[in-house]
């Protein structure tokens, strides 16, 4: 979009302060595709977990380098927070509000003391919103017959995925091919909806911009 003179549009809004808590490998596409050098983005501080699950075999996650690199790279901060430490990221964020705040494989749930640290808080759901809010989304999707799954970008409430929507990204899927299980499936979609990620986070940051 320009404005009338040819004058590109978002030259001519203040860049939004942002904080992003981000964790595994779509956290990083919207890190280096959407966060870095983004016309609408003034990139305070990022926020990530250095640690897989234990449930994962714990130990360091296998994208943690790249984080550090791409946030060296740009001279942005990075803080590693593991599931204990992010239960006090309040005391942790940046001095000044943020304009967003922009989450994204966060395993830890954010209080309102928390979101009250942005003027918006804005979450990349990995699922169709309200229909698939909570866990495995993509899943119960299959499991649902569902000739299509979505990832969903949507403003943050105390109540986990509840708030209103800010743009939602589509991809058809085929049923559930024999012999694989609804689980195996699933890992596949996930990995088709990474390339995803990045057009979304540029809606929803559009979204707030505007």
């Amino acid at each position: 979009m320009k404005h009338a003179r040819g004058q590109d549009w978002t030259t001519s809004l203040k860049k939004l302060r942002t904080v992003a808590l981000l964790g595994r490998e779509p956290g990083l596409r919207v890190l280096q595709d959407v966060l870095i050098d983004n016309p609408l983005v003034e990139l305070a501080a990022v926020y990530t977990h250095p640690n897989l699950p234990k449930k994962e075999g714990g130990g360091p996650r296998p994208e943690l380098a790249r984080y550090e690199a791409v946030c060296a790279a740009a001279q942005v901060p990075l803080h590693r927070l593991d599931v204990a430490q992010a239960k006090s990221l309040e005391q942790m964020l940046p001095e000044h509000r943020a304009d967003l705040l922009l989450v994204l494989s966060w395993r830890s749930i954010l209080t309102a003391a928390m979101l009250a640290q942005a003027r918006f808080a804005i979450n990349l759901h990995r699922g169709a919103l309200p229909a698939y809010a909570g866990a495995e989304p993509v899943r119960r999707a299959i499991e649902a017959g569902e000739a299509r799954v979505a990832i969903t970008a949507h403003h943050m409430v105390e109540e986990v995925d509840a708030g209103r929507v800010a743009a939602t990204v589509w991809m058809d899927i085929a049923p559930c091919p024999p012999p694989l299980s609804a689980a195996e499936y699933a890992e596949e979609v996930k990995a088709r909806l990474l390339p995803l990620y990045a057009p979304l986070a540029r809606l929803a940051i559009a979204s707030v911009a505007a």
